[in-house]
């Protein structure tokens, strides 16, 4: 084709004439688009936004349809920066737009847009006059415009947003936004977009990514989020303040994928990961809440709208929660649920109360690592601080609903707080509990298993203090188990220990605790409360301390320890924590709930110690119980199966050594049975006499029980059952007169009363059963080395028939309608009484070396004498009728009793007797030979107005009773060379006793006289020694009438070198050397029928106070063996003298029951010593007095004229004279003083 054809071709020409037009639009609007661009969009743009808007350069390359706008800016409000900047925008535009009559747009790049908002207060802002004019409602709603943009792109975007109100600037800044398509399309609504959008807000870097389908029906989105260290402390002003916690401080962080799809039924599921760092926490007041330092939840499949919720973790690190109750009672986080609660109902007003599905929940893993929980109770005083530290928890497979089981283990420390609030406050370096758990739950069933170490129980003091004084002390461990199954629950505890119990207020160095358990173990413990059943393998109490005390006021010492009564603790909500409960019960069914039943297979107790003091008493009462030891098998509080028991204990007064007791058999509940063999030795019972208070007359000082035998008490229907079978042993008996007592009246305050080394019952057996006879039997009785101080008071009645105060009688009012009926009533009873009145039966009994020392203060001049040695045995007797038939009278005992009376007179009483008949049966006859006249003087005095010189008394006599009470009574008495002295003034009567002396003595100067005698002992009045006298002054005064003779002695002298017998310093014992004098003494006196002797002893208190204290020291431990010959069933009469090898350990068993100070050792006991330093403090507390020195004077009498009566001297010339007391000197020397006399 050639040039010419070309040019001739029409469409050759058009296609020219195209290209040339279209040249010259592309150059018209190369030079004119930019400007008309320029001008409209600052001009349209200015009109619509109400503010100056100006733009830079313009370039259009109309070839290729691209506009670039240069320098955009939008002007701010007046005197205010530029309200947006954006250095470049980059427009692509695609010829497609003409086609679909739709702009398309192949790229939109935005560059360096800057933008700045300011928040001006009030939900103002900067702009708010340019949304006012763009934001003008519409008529009618406009449609969706037809759009296809591609490639859209924001890069290197800032945007300042100033918070005037909050005084904060918000910057974000390296925004970033690619959307590389989006179209509204028909034809592209289901192509897939894939945006992102990255930028750094405040520091914190945001990106994210997604593939949705915006315009498409299903708008399918798959879109990932990611958010890198977000601070919200920025944030914090736009926080609602009615909100019930302050956030103070954290840190956001999230890698989130998200999928939505719009179906019938919308669909959102989210995924990844949420995290928060440095969470703080605070209430509505500012007070610390919350810290956490890291939360990290791991999502697998949330779908919010069908409430499903699978995640595959929850991890806490480091939450610090702080629960606290004010003075007022209430507690921080039920006031955050309360506030939460009304905030939600404020919310829901008028919103329909349809009931919502479930949410369904599923975490594979739960884990909580250093928590940290403080507690602080300040409506408590002392206000309660404690920490839950280290808490660590990890769980598994938990759901909701929970259908199978979900696992979980975990572990915590627990102590007491520091002082004072704050996150900066760091508790004290005390050690802490540790609490270990791990466990399986379903909804139906769980199963728990702990293991807790060292729990300090000062946690629960202050909450203890509310209710008692004492500070609670001590540590907790235990292994437990809990198990729950519909509805019903057990624990087990295979092991539980407390360790250092104490309940008091001292300091940690004093360790007299009022209350104090070294151990407490419990072992295979199971509590069962549907069940109402609580049973242990074995429970062990070690070394457990208590002080029992009662004050002067009476009140006990847990009195003391409850704290006044305080009103009922409040809740949050201000209504009373009883309140509601008292409702509860009040709407229960009145019926009695079933008893606990409480099983026991094994329990132990050792090493406990009771502190006892009564200080409510004149006299405090103060007794220690230690080394108490108890042990006790299958034990049921429901079993009739009584189970083995075993107690043992020492038990002690504060002064003295501890006694012992023990206790094996069994005991029961159901019904109460204690039955088993006990074992008692030296148990201080005067350390409870301050017990017999007012109803006794005598102060009873030392008293030592013991007992060995059977006992069973059983509590029946009819009654209590008692029975006891044993020996019985109380030694060391020592009883003195009482101020203000009827002895007092009679004897001095303290002087000794009753007293014996040992009195053993063997054989007792008590028997106590309802509707029957009291029986009591003992089958031996001995009593050793006793002593009773005998008075006739002034009345005529003798003082130990006082010994207890009789009861006081309570006369009762009753009316006068009544009264029959109560006549007839006690009329029943004393029939009943004397039906069962007690059977006592005694087997024989002995006394080995009695004392009495009689005084008749019922005579003017009164009168004293001593009997001494008495020695003798009764026969078995009863108080039942010897045949068994009621209204025979009891068999009578045998008896024998032998002895001296006043040192000088042996005495021997044999017969039969009954002291349990009622009247008392008695057929006794006595003898007794050689009393001195001389103490009877008072009586002589009375009755003939003479005193009594010299003179011995021999008596037979013979008393029976008859069964009316009737004495009849015969009477031998034989005097020897009596010697009146000379009258005494004011006597009531006045004899010539000499005379009648003289009338009636033999040619060898004896009284020979028969006293028959007889008088009822039912008459008060009668008094067998005032008879005898008034039958012997009658026949004196018979004797008057008839002449007499006087007959008198010459005084004669003795030797002076053998009128003096020397002793040793303290003894009455004769020595070689004076034994030998005697034996030249009694040889002049068979040389000299004609000579009587008469012997004085002589003592000194200055001179011989060493030489008495070892002298009775030696006595003592001649008692201590005798009483060991008693205890062993041996007789004491034959108890030979103390040899030296046996010196030591009767001297360590006199020191023993010495109460006297001794050295003691920390526990409080008695030290060991070394002999020498046992005698030394026994001497020491042997007291020397005048009294005692003229009893050794006449003692040693005694011992000269025995002497010399063994030596074929007849005891008619042998006498005794008056002991002398004489003030020692230089050469005074202890010695007895002879006299003779002429016949």
């Amino acid at each position: 084709m050639t040039l010419e054809s070309v040019k001739n071709n029409n469409w050759v020409r058009r296609a020219v004439m195209v290209a040339a037009g279209i040249g010259v639009l592309w150059g018209l609007g190369w030079a004119i688009v930019p400007g008309l661009i320029k001008t409209q969009l600052e001009k349209l743009a200015s009109e619509q936004t109400g503010r100056q808007v100006s733009l830079g350069a313009v370039q259009f390359r109309p070839w290729s349809l691209e506009v670039t706008l240069d320098d955009l800016t939008l002007a701010g409000a007046a005197g205010a920066p530029p309200q947006l900047q954006i250095k470049r925008v980059y427009l692509d535009a695609e010829l497609q737009s003409l086609l679909r009559l739709a702009p398309v747009v192949d790229a939109l790049r935005v560059e360096g847009m800057n933008l700045r908002l300011t928040h001006l207060g009030a939900g103002h802002y900067d702009v708010d006059d340019i949304l006012a004019r763009l934001l003008v409602p519409s008529d009618s709603p406009a449609a969706l415009p037809r759009f296809a943009l591609y490639n859209l792109a924001l890069q290197s975007g800032s945007i300042d947003f100033v918070d005037q109100r909050a005084g904060r600037t918000h910057e974000v800044r390296e925004l970033n936004l690619s959307i590389p398509f989006l179209s509204s399309l028909d034809s592209r609504r289901e192509v897939v977009t894939e945006p992102r959008l990255a930028f750094r807000l405040n520091g914190s870097s945001f990106d994210s990514s997604a593939q949705t389908t915006p315009f498409a029906p299903s708008r399918k989105t798959d879109a990932t989020l990611h958010l890198a260290g977000l601070d919200l402390r920025p944030y914090l002003p736009y926080l609602s303040a009615s909100l019930p916690v302050k956030l103070l401080a954290g840190v956001a962080g999230a890698d989130v994928r998200l999928h939505f799809e719009q179906t019938s039924r919308p669909a959102v599921r989210l995924s990844g990961v949420v995290e928060l760092k440095g969470l703080q926490l605070a209430d509505a007041k500012g007070q610390d809440l919350l810290d956490l330092e890291a939360l990290r939840v791991d999502m697998v499949d949330v779908r919010p709208l069908e409430q499903i919720v699978k995640l595959a973790s929850v991890e806490l690190t480091g939450p610090r929660l702080e629960a606290r109750r004010d003075k007022a009672g209430t507690i921080n986080l039920l006031n955050l649920a309360a506030a939460k609660k009304g905030v939600a109902q404020e919310g829901g007003k008028g919103q329909p109360t349809a009931q919502a599905d479930a949410w369904q929940l599923a975490l594979a893993k739960f884990t909580v690592r250093g928590g940290l929980l403080r507690w602080s109770d300040a409506s408590v005083t002392p206000a309660a601080r404690v920490e839950v530290r280290d808490l660590a928890l990890d769980a598994a497979a938990l759901a909701l609903p929970l259908r199978q089981p979900a696992t979980f283990t975990g572990s915590l420390a627990l102590a007491g707080g520091a002082s004072g609030n704050g996150r900066n406050n760091h508790s004290a370096k005390t050690s802490a509990a540790r609490l270990s758990f791990k466990g399986e739950a379903t909804e139906q069933a769980a199963t728990v298993s702990a293991e807790l170490k060292d729990l300090p129980l000062a946690l629960a003091a202050p909450y203890a203090a509310q209710f008692i004084e004492p500070t609670l002390g001590g540590r907790l461990s235990a292994q437990m188990a809990v198990q729950w199954k519909d509805a019903q629950w057990q624990l087990q505890v295979p092991h539980l220990e407390a360790s250092q119990l104490t309940l008091g207020a001292q300091s940690r160095t004093d360790r007299n605790w009022p209350l104090s358990v070294s151990k407490i173990e419990v072992q295979g413990a199971e509590v069962k409360p549907d069940a109402r059943s609580v049973t242990l393998a074995k429970l062990a109490i070690s070394q457990p301390s208590v002080a029992v005390e009662r004050d002067r006021e009476g009140r006990w010492m847990f009195e003391r320890w409850l704290q006044p009564a305080t009103m009922p603790a409040k809740t949050a909500a201000g209504v009373p924590a009883n309140e509601g409960r008292a409702t509860a019960v009040a709407t229960k069914p009145s019926q009695a709930a079933a008893p606990w039943r409480v099983a026991v297979n094994e329990a132990a107790l050792e090493g406990g110690q009771v502190r006892y003091a009564d200080r409510a008493q004149a006299r405090p009462v103060l007794l220690d119980v230690s080394a108490l030891s108890l042990q006790l098998k299958e034990f049921a509080t429901d079993s009739r199966k009584p189970g083995p028991l075993k107690v043992s204990a020492r038990v002690r007064s504060r002064r003295g050594d501890p006694g012992q007791f023990s206790f094996v058999g069994q005991m029961g509940l159901q019904p109460l049975t204690v039955q088993g063999r006990v074992q008692a030795v030296d148990l201080p019972v005067h350390a409870l006499s301050p017990y017999l208070g007012d109803r006794s007359n005598f102060r009873l000082l030392r008293a030592d029980a013991g007992f060995k035998g059977n006992v069973r008490y059983a509590q029946t229907a009819l009654g209590p059952v008692f029975r006891l079978a044993g020996d019985v042993l109380l030694e060391d008996l020592r009883a003195n007169t009482a101020p203000g007592t009827l002895q007092a009246q009679d004897l001095p305050v303290g002087e000794e009363l009753l007293s014996w080394k040992a009195l053993s019952l063997r054989g007792l057996t008590v028997a106590l059963v309802p509707g029957r006879a009291i029986r009591v039997a003992v089958a031996e009785t001995a009593l050793s080395d006793f002593y009773a101080r005998v008075v006739i008071n002034a009345n005529g009645r003798i003082n130990l028939q006082d010994l207890m105060k009789p009861a006081e009688e309570v006369a009762a009012p009753v009316t006068a309608a009544a009264a029959p009926a109560a006549t007839a009533s006690n009329a029943l009873a004393s029939v009943e009484s004397a039906a069962l009145a007690p059977v006592i039966e005694m087997g024989p009994v002995s006394l080995v070396n009695g004392k009495v020392q009689f005084s008749d203060r019922f005579i003017k001049p009164n009168y004293s004498a001593d009997l001494s040695e008495l020695t003798g045995r009764l026969s078995a007797f009863s108080s039942a009728p010897a045949s068994g038939e009621a209204g025979t009278a009891p068999a009578m005992a045998d008896l024998e009793l032998r002895g001296r009376a006043e040192g000088t007179a042996t005495i021997e009483i044999l017969g039969k007797l009954n002291p349990l008949a009622k009247p008392l049966a008695l057929d006794i006859t006595g003898k007794m030979r050689d009393l001195e006249l001389p103490p009877l003087s008072p009586y002589s005095v009375k009755y003939a107005g003479h005193g009594i010189e010299r003179g011995k008394l021999s008596m037979d006599v013979a008393y029976q009773i008859q069964p009316d009470g009737q004495l009849v009574a015969s009477n031998k008495l034989v005097l020897n060379q009596l010697a009146f002295g000379d009258p005494v003034e004011g006597a009531p009567n006045s004899l010539p006793v000499r005379l009648a002396v003289a009338l009636l003595a033999d040619s060898n100067g004896v009284i020979d006289i028969n006293l028959p005698i007889s008088g009822s002992l039912n008459d008060p009045e009668f008094s067998f020694g005032g008879i005898v006298f008034k039958v012997i002054m009658n026949l004196i005064a018979k004797a008057v009438t008839a002449p007499f003779a006087l007959l008198a002695s010459a005084l004669g002298g003795a030797d002076e070198e053998l009128g003096t017998v020397n002793f040793a310093p303290g003894s009455a014992v004769l020595g070689t050397e004076a034994r030998a004098n005697l034996d030249k003494v009694a040889q002049a006196m068979k040389e000299r029928p004609a000579l009587t002797m008469t012997v004085a002893g002589t003592a000194s208190l200055a001179a011989e106070r060493e030489g008495y204290q070892r002298e009775q020291l030696s006595a003592l431990m001649l008692a201590e063996k005798r009483r060991a010959a008693v205890v062993a069933g041996k007789p004491a009469d034959t108890v030979a003298p103390v040899t030296e090898a046996e010196r030591p350990e009767l001297l360590k068993l006199v020191y023993r029951r010495a109460r006297i100070p001794k050295p003691r050792n920390l526990l409080g006991l008695a030290k060991d010593l070394p002999p020498i330093e046992m005698e030394t403090l026994l001497l020491a507390s042997i007291p020397v007095t005048e009294e005692r020195m003229r009893e050794l004077a006449q003692a040693r009498g005694v011992a000269v004229k025995d002497y010399l009566s063994s030596r074929e001297l007849g005891q008619d010339r042998l006498f005794l004279g008056a002991s002398k007391m004489e003030v020692a000197d230089g050469k005074w020397a202890p010695h007895a003083e002879l006299s003779l006399t002429m016949k």
